[in-house]
């Protein structure tokens, strides 16, 4: 193993191992702490355990009791003769799972007889959880190392945040499930869960076993979203004919050709990628130069009797771009596209005939008058038919086939980027299409649009559950004439607008056996938002926790410790290799320490 030095310990800190971090060694009136050629000294904390014998216990550190010590909250700490203390670090560490970090008493107290120690220190979810990321919701396992997530901030919003680094270790014991109507989570017993006591105003980071059979906590699954609105949408151009597009084709090629410097006809037509005959390649020059993009010059050729008159020929505009081929890009108010697009999401489609370039939205009863308002403020003409409406539009077309067919449906990134007002108004429209106004219910065949949703209504400040109903199990049913079938699975998106803390009871607990791998991820911000069986909520990531640090005073004179200057050492080694099974893995007694934590149980 390798000491790691100074300039390695500031990288790693600043990836998030050290917090607070100080980058410089601070020394003057006070005992030194901060970043040194081979380690770090870290402080400690305002926070005491001073051991006591006035309750007249016996300290038995298979049977430890509270008892044995005071509590103590100050600047100075005096310990008294050849007594002890526990205390814990200002800083809190986040350990990679190849390095080793131990930790030394400062020689300042050593030589005043006061012996600082304290253990080395050393770096979940089950398989089936996912989180949400910039890219929709993952699998832990799939997610990459500059992956960027969903946190919470402080200020209860929503923010994207690059991971710092992933975990995943083999773990076979017993996991945490806590499962209800809309959580449900599987964790190691040291994983750190953000929930909020009953009465209080505030959530906060609390070990799955401390909380195991109780029932006065509560999850949070909603967040603010700010986004950012826009007013236009503006619908990409496309190429006018499908008739023309060779012809265009060659056009951009001779073009683009031309703009690495001038060519005669022949060496034009040699280097084309589209073939074609030569009298047609000369009909489109000639067009070019009509219209005034190209220009030519004359020069001859010798051969055996007279001369070959050949065309040399450059751009007039060296920056030209042909454009005549394309439709000029439509802008439509966001508003209205967002209504429409929603309600097309649910119960339209697109397709390419001989006939033309056809989009579908099916509409029935008291809705067909609504969605008509809805169509009639875009620009495209429409006729009604018996089971909705159709609009012939080349343009609208193509946009929206690559959205695909029911089962393949998706929601682009511009309209989750969105403010929550613009997010409700497609949210709404969709509903009047797949949706269940009472129930607040969401139904498709797609499960990346079921995915999109679930997104989109916790962007809109509520929560939802996403189901799966496997097609064997949906029955067949009758709409008018004809006999609806299911082809692929069902997926079910109920909202919650006002159960967005659920509680949790004592029947919501229980342990299950698991041999598998654990996996999660550390960032900034600390939590991530997770979900089991189509289940989301705010939960914490991984992050280790304060060192707990025992000082013994072994002189007959009272001793002072110093709060928020340094204590002890921290020198970090790095392996080779990874080892095989950490003290994370083996699910150490101090694994993610939240503050001083005196004797457990063995």
């Amino acid at each position: 193993m390798s000491v790691r030095n100074d300039r390695w310990i500031i990288e790693q800190a600043k990836k998030g191992m050290i917090s607070p971090f100080e980058e410089k060694q601070v020394s003057k009136g006070v005992i030194s702490f901060g970043v040194s050629s081979y380690g770090y000294d870290m402080r400690v904390a305002d926070e005491f355990k001073i051991f006591t014998n006035v309750n007249c216990t016996i300290v038995d550190p298979k049977n430890f009791t509270d008892k044995n010590y005071v509590d103590f909250k100050g600047d100075v700490c005096i310990i008294p003769p050849n007594s002890f203390a526990l205390a814990r670090s200002m800083e809190y560490f986040r350990i990679p799972r190849d390095v080793l970090a131990i930790c030394l008493g400062k020689s300042t107290y050593a030589r005043c007889g006061i012996v600082v120690n304290i253990t080395p220190l050393e770096p979940c979810y089950d398989k089936e959880t996912e989180l949400l990321t910039l890219d929709g919701w993952k699998r832990f396992k799939d997610i990459k190392d500059d992956e960027i997530v969903a946190t919470l901030s402080e200020q209860g919003e929503i923010e994207y945040q690059r991971i710092i680094r992933r975990q995943k270790f083999r773990f076979k014991d017993k996991l945490i499930q806590i499962r209800g109507r809309n959580v449900d989570l599987a964790v190691t017993p040291a994983h750190q869960l953000f929930v909020r006591k009953k009465g209080s105003d505030t959530f906060e980071f609390i070990r799955a076993d401390e909380i195991y059979g109780k029932y006065n906590y509560e999850f949070k699954r909603d967040a603010i979203w700010k986004g950012q609105k826009k007013d236009y949408f503006i619908l990409p151009p496309v190429m006018k004919s499908l008739r023309f597009s060779i012809y265009y084709k060659i056009r951009q090629e001779i073009i683009d050709l031309l703009k690495e410097g001038e060519l005669n006809s022949k060496e034009l037509y040699s280097n084309i990628q589209t073939k074609i005959s030569y009298r047609e390649f000369a009909k489109i020059l000639s067009d070019l130069y009509e219209q005034d993009v190209l220009e030519r010059r004359v020069m001859y050729a010798k051969r055996n009797i007279g001369a070959n008159k050949i065309y040399v020929w450059s751009l007039k505009d060296i920056n030209y771009a042909d454009s005549d081929c394309y439709s000029e890009p439509v802008k439509i108010p966001m508003d209205d596209w967002l209504r429409f697009f929603g309600i097309w999401i649910a119960e339209g489609s697109a397709c390419v005939s001989k006939k033309g370039y056809h989009v579908k939205v099916a509409a029935f009863g008291k809705n067909k008058k609504i969605i008509e308002g809805w169509i009639k403020k875009l620009p495209f003409r429409y006729y009604i038919t018996d089971t909705g409406f159709q609009i012939e539009s080349k343009q609208l077309c193509l946009y929206l086939l690559r959205f695909g067919h029911a089962s393949e449906k998706f929601v682009p990134p511009e309209i989750k980027s969105l403010p929550p007002k613009q997010i409700k108004i497609f949210l709404d429209a969709y509903m009047m299409g797949d949706g269940n106004e009472q129930t607040l219910t969401y139904t498709t065949t797609s499960k990346k649009l079921a995915d999109d949703i679930q997104e989109l209504v916790l962007k809109a400040g509520w929560a939802s559950t996403v189901r799966r109903i496997p097609k064997e199990k949906m029955p067949m049913r009758r709409l008018g004439q004809h006999i609806i079938k299911y082809n692929y699975d069902i997926y079910k998106i109920r909202i919650s607008k006002k159960q967005l803390t659920p509680k949790i009871y004592k029947r919501s607990f229980s342990k299950i056996d698991y041999d598998d791998y654990v996996y999660d991820v550390t960032v900034p911000n600390h939590t991530l938002y997770v979900r089991r069986n189509g289940k989301a909520c705010w939960s914490s990531n991984c992050w280790e926790g304060y060192v707990t640090i025992e000082i013994s005073n072994t002189t007959p004179l009272p001793a002072k410790i110093y709060s928020n200057e340094g204590i002890a050492q921290v020198i970090f080694l790095s392996a080779e290799e990874e080892c095989l099974i950490s003290y994370k893995d083996k699910k150490g007694r101090y694994q993610k320490q939240t503050g001083i934590e005196p004797p457990k149980m063995i």
